[in-house]
């Protein structure tokens, strides 16, 4: 029988509960979730009949508006808009979610400020919901609109690495396993997303320089479900880099167009290699069909792996509510877009195929489908702790004794300082921008 994997382990949204009045100003400029957290304040404090679920990330305390600047004031006036139109989208008032929805639009720009941004996204998938409800839409225009090109992909990968919630993340989950096989001669990683490869480089690097076990072979297997082609030349990359550091070294392509398809005959797994099973962000796409990822698990459970590092979205998107998802995707990608706005300037390309063909394909999927069409279905660390806990999985500690210095480097590319947080929850790492959780990393052995 499929895990049902529910919205959260105690079944309510979680979040920053911590109220604005908390939050220090001084001449600061907010966070985007902060501007988001005034609107929901005023919000709560104004409206007839407030959205419960924005009780769970803000408290109706009186704050300050005058303190905010002219643009943090506006930036709450556009999230204000948007709460209305999904309360009166809630209760199926359509007119009424549309006069909001006009407003928020003539204020909302994909080329302006972080709110703007995000607004201009989660108006047009709140648009899109409400033509779907009053059947607007054909089936054959329902389809996400999602990466259309090689172009595209390879722009979202080169610019992935350049993002420091990306480069921590991998840093943590490359250096766990570097840990976990650090006396071992042959060395087989399998890989389930393994994308442009960077993030084995330095596991190269760190097996290259060992002198009182040297590395008789690294082997990677790579997972692929589509995109192929990419991936060898990705392999072709790592052997020529594995050439230069004199490694030996072998590189596969599994190709499994359907997870549910996927044998441990597939895999070559020879006696004497130690198996470390790389995970980003992969197991969260199978969630709306848990047979694929419980198929994964079983076959990964064969091969008795030495170590499992997990990297997951550390949010709550698989709520059976709209409006509870609504806010909880609202508050996520106010923060991603945050990142890309310290990081990144605002007309650079890799920032604009992020935002129009990656994250606006999340937020139009979280909020404006229902059903099998309902793709992205994150759930949180502790509900993994009880699916993996299925397959006798034993949580172990994440690497994090450099994570600070990696920290304070990273900081240096964006236009902040301490953006990006880093928490522990148990024995995971838990990878935030701005106190808004992002991703959690954790790392597991088989029993």
């Amino acid at each position: 029988m499929a895990y049902n994997f529910p919205a959260d382990g105690n079944n309510r949204i979680q979040g920053d509960y911590r109220p604005l009045a908390s939050l220090e100003h001084k001449g600061q400029t907010l966070s985007t979730a902060d501007i988001m957290r005034v609107a929901g304040e005023r919000y709560i404090q104004f409206s007839n009949n407030h959205l419960d679920a924005i009780t769970m990330f803000v408290h109706p305390y009186s704050s300050s508006l005058s303190a905010l600047s002219t643009e943090e004031a506006n930036g709450a006036d556009l999230a204000y808009l948007l709460l209305t139109a999904a309360e009166n989208v809630t209760y199926k008032h359509y007119d009424r979610a549309s006069r909001s929805l006009t407003q928020s639009e003539s204020m909302a720009s994909d080329t302006g400020n972080p709110v703007q941004r995000v607004s201009y996204y989660f108006s047009a998938a709140l648009r899109e919901r409400i033509n779907r409800e009053m059947g607007r839409f054909t089936d054959q225009e329902r389809g996400p609109k999602g990466l259309t090109s090689k172009t595209d992909l390879d722009t979202l990968y080169s610019s992935d690495q350049e993002l420091p919630l990306t480069k921590v993340t991998q840093f943590a989950a490359v250096q766990t396993i570097i840990d976990s096989v650090a006396m071992d001669v042959k060395v087989h990683i399998i890989d389930l997303q393994i994308r442009s490869g960077v993030q084995w480089t330095a596991l190269m690097q760190a097996l290259s320089k060992r002198n009182s076990c040297p590395l008789e072979l690294l082997k990677i297997t790579a997972i692929a479900t589509t995109d192929r082609e990419n991936i060898e030349e990705t392999g072709k990359r790592l052997q020529r880099y594995a050439k230069f550091l004199n490694i030996p070294f072998s590189f596969k392509v599994v190709f499994v167009p359907d997870m549910k398809d996927i044998k441990e005959e597939l895999f070559d797994i020879k006696t004497g290699e130690s198996v470390a099973v790389y995970s980003p962000t992969v197991l969260t796409t199978m969630i709306s069909k848990p047979e694929r990822v419980e198929a994964l698990m079983r076959v990964i459970r064969r091969f008795k792996p030495s170590i499992m590092v997990v990297i997951e979205v550390e949010a709550n998107h698989n709520s059976p509510s709209f409006v509870n998802r609504f806010i909880e995707a609202l508050f996520f990608y106010s923060a991603w877009f945050d990142c890309l706005e310290d990081c990144m300037d605002r007309d650079n390309q890799y920032r604009v195929i992020l935002e129009k063909n990656h994250f606006s394909k999340g937020i139009q999927n979280i909020v404006a489908t229902e059903g099998e069409e309902r793709v992205t279905r994150s759930v949180k660390i502790n509900v993994w702790r009880e699916f993996f806990a299925r397959f006798r999985m034993e949580e172990t500690g994440v690497n994090t004794l450099s994570l600070s210095d990696a920290n304070l480097a990273l900081e240096a590319q964006c236009s902040r300082e301490n953006s990006c947080t880093l928490d522990s929850n148990d024995k995971s790492l838990i990878v935030g921008w701005k106190r808004t959780p992002i991703y959690s990393v954790s790392a597991w052995k088989f029993n």
